[in-house]
């Protein structure tokens, strides 16, 4: 059985009290392992050796790590400027710290040895608690080497904070310091059972914006612009000292891997880049966001329920710094409950660690751990229900904290404008690229797509091919039966065009009687196989009052050093030699290209 005793640092005579003969002294006595976590409001080294010391003194073989904080959480209650110790006992498990320190550059190196050590530790490892500093060194390359090496297990844990100064952060173990390190502790035992929770709660708010540079953990454009002008333009927030809190409550929500995931810019620069602790990548599209704090409620209600059918013994929280900003006095709403159901303990973060298979550095998210030793208790599914009851008192002013109910709501409507607003939007634009007969993309699409690949080509030698072909003899389908027979054809070539194209292609109506099919990452000899493709499904369309039609071929593909009017001189080229080859064919131009 897992037991924890939570106490808030006053001095050290209170402590040696507490150590000698308080609530750790009577839980203590029969425990095997002992892992002592100090969360600390200041980076006051000489304050946390000698907590560190003193605890050392009075329980030889503890394992003792913490972290500075922005924020810390006793009894599930939010503390500020304090510091926080937790004594947490096990019966029957192990446990095993690991500290590292660690340059620029080497994070993916020294996370990989971190795995690497904890896998050494044991074979029956239930889970990993990591502390580390992101304002010194990338922590998303420090997670990525660990999960190479220790897959499979949870990690769960957070980054050191400094009450939003963003200048100096500690993690600490055993007496050791680190500004730029990492602190690992591995829990081991068969007997031993983990299950960590984490949840968002923030709501997209702006429209749909895309990250066009990036230069590691700084980005430097959006939407081909000074990154920072997003802040500027939709918040009217100033690139100045107090920018970090007042960006903090609207991070960057990013879609990725099937999942919602904040990132919270830390500062920006004269030159309008914007510095993150967490990895965005070049090309991801995002949505500001902002936190609903009805939803982190209701979000927060779930966990509990689901926690309490775990029955744990004990709970560590690692909950990131935005969400204090953002709730508050409320802050207690989702963070008091876990209270009912074990002693809960832990702190406010700058991004919080969680996941096994998949490992990743969170922002603006609450990490909830459940630990127990031991078979399982009956469930309480109850004790989240009461406890919510009590968070809100029954009798509170009706007209206290609306203000929190009207921001909700402000959202909900900026959140469907914003949805209709970019519903017609993409109406617009799909019809402003679109052949209004064919329904394929048009020639300013084409032209778009032209542009990008041939950018692209340029830039990092992507190959691409182009495809230009016309319907033969199709001014006689006009004289003959007239212009909606006309049409028809051109409707029905169209679709054994897409049908038959794959779904990276672009195909589009060039004008007329002409079509274009832009094939990305495809070499003249790939090109010609598909224009062939084509070619026979098109003559073997039967298309009513007609009959069978034709078509002719020329393919290319971009050669180094093209601009975009080379590139199409050379289609259209192979495609009047195939007709003059005697049409129905394909005629494939080879551009000689660099050794």
């Amino acid at each position: 059985m897992i037991q924890h005793v939570t106490h808030v640092y006053s001095d050290l005579e209170a402590l040696r009290a507490e150590i000698s003969t308080g609530a750790v002294a009577r839980v203590g006595a029969n425990a095997q392992a002992l892992l002592v976590q100090i969360y600390c409001a200041e980076a006051n080294r000489a304050l946390v050796a000698g907590i560190m010391s003193l605890i050392a003194e009075k329980l030889p073989g503890a394992v003792i790590v913490g972290a500075t904080t922005v924020g810390e959480v006793a009894h599930g209650r939010l503390m500020t400027r304090q510091t926080v110790i937790g004594f947490t006992f096990f019966a029957t498990s192990r446990l095993e710290a690991i500290a590292m320190a660690c340059k620029g550059g080497d994070e993916r190196e020294v996370g990989a040895k971190l795995g690497g050590y904890a896998c050494r530790a044991s074979t029956d490892r239930a889970g990993v608690l990591l502390l580390s500093t992101p304002l010194s060194i990338n922590v998303a390359a420090l997670l990525e080497g660990l999960e190479a090496a220790l897959g499979g297990c949870p990690v769960f844990g957070g980054g050191a904070g400094d009450y939003a100064e963003m200048a100096n952060s500690l993690v600490f173990a055993n007496g050791t310091f680190f500004d730029k390190g990492a602190v690992a502790v591995v829990l081991s035992g068969s007997d031993l059972h983990i299950e960590p929770k984490v949840y968002l709660g923030w709501r997209p708010l702006s429209r749909a914006m895309r990250v066009t540079k990036v230069e590691g953990l700084r980005v430097l454009q959006i939407d081909d612009q000074p990154a920072f002008e997003v802040y500027h333009h939709y918040l009217n927030i100033s690139n100045d000292e107090g920018f970090f809190l007042n960006a903090l409550e609207f991070p960057f929500l990013l879609e990725r891997e099937g999942g919602l995931l904040a990132r919270v810019p830390v500062a920006a620069d004269e030159s309008g880049a914007l510095q993150f602790v967490a990895d965005i990548r070049e090309g991801e599209t995002f949505r500001i966001g902002y936190g609903d704090i009805d939803l982190i409620v209701e979000d927060s209600r779930d966990i509990h329920c689901s926690m309490a059918r775990f029955s744990p013994e004990a709970i560590f929280i690692y909950s990131c710094g935005c969400r204090r900003f953002l709730m508050q006095e409320h802050a207690e709403l989702e963070t008091r409950p876990f209270e009912a159901l074990a002693p809960t303990f832990g702190f406010y973060t700058y991004g919080e660690f969680c996941g096994s298979s998949r490992l990743a550095l969170l922002n603006s998210t609450l990490v909830a751990v459940s630990l127990r030793e031991g078979g399982k208790e009956p469930s309480k599914p109850t004790a989240t229900v009461e406890v919510h009851q009590e968070a809100v008192p029954p009798h509170s002013d009706p007209y206290a904290n609306k203000h929190v109910r009207v921001v909700s709501r402000l959202l909900r409507f900026i959140d469907v404008v914003t949805s209709e607003l970019e519903a017609s939007h993409r109406e617009v634009t799909q019809l402003s690229v679109t052949d209004r007969l064919t329904r394929l993309a048009n020639r300013i699409r084409l032209e778009e797509v032209l542009d990008e690949g041939t950018s692209q080509a340029s830039r990092y030698g992507t190959p691409f091919a182009v495809t230009l072909l016309d319907v033969d003899h199709f001014k006689q389908v006009n004289d003959t039966h007239g212009h909606l027979v006309g049409d028809d054809v051109l409707v029905r070539v169209a679709q054994v065009l897409k049908a038959n194209t794959r779904e990276g292609d672009v195909v589009g109506r060039w004008g007329g009687e002409e079509f274009m099919v832009i094939a990305p990452h495809t070499r003249t000899a790939e090109a010609g196989q598909l224009a062939e493709r084509l070619r026979a499904a098109i003559a073997n369309l039967e298309i009513p009052t007609v009959g069978h039609k034709t078509a002719s071929f020329g393919v290319t593909e971009y050669a180094a050093g093209d601009d975009l009017n080379q590139l199409l001189v050379r289609a259209d080229a192979a495609l009047y030699s195939a007709k003059r080859g005697g049409r129905n064919r394909v005629e494939v131009d080879r551009p000689s290209q660099p050794n």
